[in-house]
């Protein structure tokens, strides 16, 4: 069976035991249109998805069609940035900390303060 937003309402609603006039009154609209719903026959909108993962107690995205063109974020892709920032970052800091060492700065003087 393919797996259409239709066909997971329906079976999210035989999971609960709910009947279709009970969902077609919960959403306010006549059993034969949310008959048409669990058919595909219908095009549902986002918040008409929203309203019947609610009755349904379930979220919305068990019910949405999966994405098109993939799954969202690429995990390599981050960790390559990651990567390339932290190589960018620390060799900043390495500038810095010559530049501090060249003007004597880096290291603090704890035998100067303990004199004080």
């Amino acid at each position: 069976m393919e797996e259409t937003i239709g066909n997971k309402i329906r079976i999210q609603r035989l999971m609960k035991n709910y009947s279709q006039e009970y969902m077609s009154f919960m959403l306010e609209i006549s059993q034969s249109a949310y008959s048409k719903i669990e058919r595909d026959a219908t095009t549902l909108s986002i918040p008409r998805i929203y309203a019947i993962a609610e009755i349904l107690e379930i979220s919305p995205f068990v019910l949405m069609p999966p994405p098109r063109f993939g799954i969202g974020f690429d995990h390599r892709f981050i960790l390559r940035t990651i990567h390339k920032l932290k190589k960018i970052w620390t060799g900043n800091f390495k500038k810095k900390r010559a530049q501090a060492e060249k003007l004597d700065i880096i290291y603090s003087d704890k035998s100067k303060a303990l004199e004080n």
